[in-house]
């Protein structure tokens, strides 16, 4: 999660700036070429130069010291730093090429507008931009910002490490410290300027009734038995759990860990999703698929359904459900209904369900009833691969039976899921099912990829004509 979010950031955010860089080059080109010069300035002669800027943004990249390649963490005079480097290696390669050519088309009104322009482009981007980006990334839904609770030792709080740590995190807003080993006292730290939230045998009640989405731990090196408690107690709550230790070899399971100078970052669960790079070419693959979909087959199956409710069960074509999404946000998840009008809409469908009227069955055995979700994926609620969504009163009981359960919230619920293609689908009656279906939620977590979407979406175009005995 860690790695995936610090690297997906760094490489989204150079994107934006050599792709706008690129933009602001041939804008100012082009309004010179209509308004200024005419004809005297050809655009085509640009071109070359228009190739140096991106070339020129790379070397510096790879040329920067690792730790300072992403900019969280770093002080704003170290950003300024990065800044009039990175815009010194675009003015060397630009004017370098002009001088060994002894170039003298181009116009120097141009290079004037552009220099300047550029400059103001690059210096916003790196202290503006670039945290304008963490906050619209990693906010956590309808809850904002992720709250992040920080867990230490009265003298990580007092020396202010506690604060440099947490402003090397992507999406980390702190809401305030729990003083581990402190008795709760209140920290004499004048540079920390958030508040003592309570009693560190109060955390997990302290994280609930705040909303925190991410718990920091540092200090705690030598008590592997504590970090392991913590662990367990942010799976049951839904919680992202960081903790900084030197010793990550300690700790068995699925861990991920970044590497920020001479500290070590290490989180319990790896997430390809954190990276934006990869979020991006997940919803642009949704958005693809739904509006296909939307536009191509709902049409005809929506009249096809709303004749078999005529003959059948007459009523409202759709059937809206409430449903547990991402971060545990409550959606409105789109159907077509297959049951008569009833008033047991939350109790889960069984084999030979009364309810179910006879059109519905062959809706619910193809899986056409959940074609409607497209439009939930169109619009951002859903993807098209991902967890299941489950009613919000079965996902508090299957909480407590399985206390990692709500880790399953990281993602967006999906249409059609890794656990649905391998037979999990249908009733949920035993514990044994119910932990088979998160086992495979948490694998389609750590090991997401498009490949792996695609090939779910060709498993269950599959069932779709050849339904397994589960489906009902």
């Amino acid at each position: 999660m860690i790695s995936d979010r610090v690297h997906g950031l760094v490489r989204l955010h150079f994107v934006l700036k050599v792709a706008v860089g690129l933009a602001l080059f041939w804008s100012i080109v082009w309004v010179l070429h209509l308004f200024v010069h005419g004809n005297d300035l050809e655009p085509v002669k640009y071109l070359g130069i228009s190739l140096l800027i991106p070339s020129a943004a790379i070397i510096e990249l790879l040329a920067r010291e690792k730790k300072r390649r992403s900019l969280c963490g770093l002080s704003r005079r170290a950003i300024w730093s990065i800044t009039q480097r990175e815009i010194l290696f675009v003015l060397v390669a630009i004017f370098g090429i002009l001088v060994m050519r002894q170039n003298s088309d181009i116009s120097r009104l141009f290079l004037a507008s552009y220099v300047l322009i550029y400059s103001v482009w690059i210096a916003w981007m790196n202290q503006v931009g670039h945290r304008a980006l963490q906050r619209r990334l990693f906010q956590n839904g309808k809850r904002g910002s992720a709250g992040t609770v920080i867990v230490a030792p009265p003298n990580k709080i007092e020396s202010d490490t506690a604060m440099h740590m947490s402003g090397s995190l992507p999406g980390a807003e702190l809401l305030g410290y729990v003083s581990y080993g402190g008795g709760g006292a209140a920290i004499d730290a004048p540079h920390f300027p958030f508040p003592n939230l309570g009693d560190f045998s109060d955390l997990v009640d302290i994280c609930r009734s705040c909303g925190a989405r991410l718990l920091l731990v540092l200090g705690l090196d030598e008590k592997p038995e504590l970090v392991r408690s913590l662990q367990e107690s942010c799976d049951s709550l839904g919680m992202r759990l960081i903790w900084i230790d030197d010793k990550a070899d300690r700790f068995g399971g699925n861990l991920d860990a970044f590497q920020s100078g001479s500290k070590l970052y290490v989180t319990n669960w790896r997430e390809p999703l954190e990276d934006p790079g990869n979020r991006f070419l997940k919803r642009s693959f949704d958005l693809a698929v739904s509006g296909a979909v939307s536009l191509t087959i709902l049409p005809p199956l929506m009249v096809f359904v709303w004749m078999l409710h005529r003959i059948f069960s007459p009523g409202p074509l759709f059937y809206l459900q409430p449903r547990t999404g991402r971060n545990g946000d409550v959606f409105q998840m789109i159907k077509f209904r297959t049951m008569h009008v009833n008033d047991t809409p939350g109790v889960q469908a069984k084999k030979g369900d009364p309810r179910i009227f006879p059109g519905g069955d062959l809706l619910r055995k193809t899986s056409l009833d959940e074609m409607p979700q497209f439009f939930n994926v169109f619009v951002g609620n859903m993807s098209v691969v991902g967890p299941r969504p489950h009613f919000t009163d079965h996902d508090e009981q299957f909480s407590e039976i399985i206390g990692d359960y709500p880790v399953r919230q990281f993602a967006k619920p999906g249409i059609t899921g890794l656990a649905q293609v391998k037979g999990c689908r249908g009733e949920t009656e035993t514990e044994r099912k119910i932990r088979q279906r998160v086992r495979l939620d948490h694998f389609y977590l750590r090991r997401w990829s498009l490949l792996l979407d695609i090939c779910i979406i060709c498993d269950t175009a599959v069932q779709i004509v050849f339904p397994p005995k589960s489906a009902r």
